[in-house]
């Protein structure tokens, strides 16, 4: 539209140049003027006035549309930018949200480790307490049996002994107290040695006759009339 006003406005600028020369040199060549030139000069003044304001008008909306544009492409530069921000912070929060779940992760694996580790050292705690008790339980039995079996060794000695100390009691009737073979400081005859702790009335299974001049047994004293 801006260039149809300017075409008009240029065709009228120059017609009315035109018919202001002709009308001078008419004027000084004394020549008449055509009758309708004044006519055609004020037509052609009021179409420069017209183009004039229309190429005015249109250059102002030409200056509006081309602010228009800029303020379209002002707006559309910070719709992108603030896309292109906004892109940005989501790229920012997905790198953040990707590094918090690689560190939960690690923590989780390392947490996990940790309790393996712990557990593991607890296993081995607990098997080597049982083995320790196992062994101690086993040492204490083995020494039980150890020291039952020496008691019953000492016992079965003590008995041995014993059983070849005793003398079978001599069957013939006791003498008489005066007897010269009852007389412990006697030398004609037997003397009778009595067990300790027993008498001539307890002394079956705990005596002996000893010959003359044999010694008196450990454990033992002579029988006194």
């Amino acid at each position: 539209m801006s260039s149809f006003f300017a075409f008009i406005f240029v065709i009228a600028f120059f017609t009315c140049i035109g018919l202001c020369i002709y009308g001078i040199v008419a004027k000084i060549r004394h020549k008449p003027l055509f009758s309708k030139f004044k006519k055609i000069i004020i037509a052609s003044i009021l179409v420069f006035l017209v183009a004039f304001v229309g190429a005015g008008a249109t250059a102002s909306t030409s200056d509006d549309n081309q602010d228009s544009v800029k303020t379209s492409s002002s707006a559309s530069e910070k719709d992108e930018s603030s896309k292109k921000a906004a892109s940005e912070s989501i790229e920012k929060d997905k790198e953040s949200s990707s590094i918090a779940a690689a560190s939960s992760q690690a923590e989780a694996s390392s947490k996990a480790k940790q309790e393996s580790i712990a557990a593991s050292v607890k296993a081995s705690s607990e098997a080597t307490a049982a083995s320790e008790k196992a062994a101690r339980d086993d040492s204490v039995r083995d020494a039980s049996i150890s020291e039952s079996r020496a008691r019953d060794a000492s016992n079965a000695a003590a008995a041995q002994q014993q059983a070849q100390t005793v003398v079978a009691p001599d069957p013939s009737p006791a003498p008489a107290e005066n007897s010269n073979d009852t007389n412990a400081g006697g030398t004609s005859g037997y003397r009778w040695a009595i067990q300790d702790g027993f008498t001539w009335q307890t002394r079956k299974g705990h005596s002996r006759r000893i010959a003359p001049g044999g010694a008196l047994p450990a454990g033992y004293h002579w029988q006194v009339p």
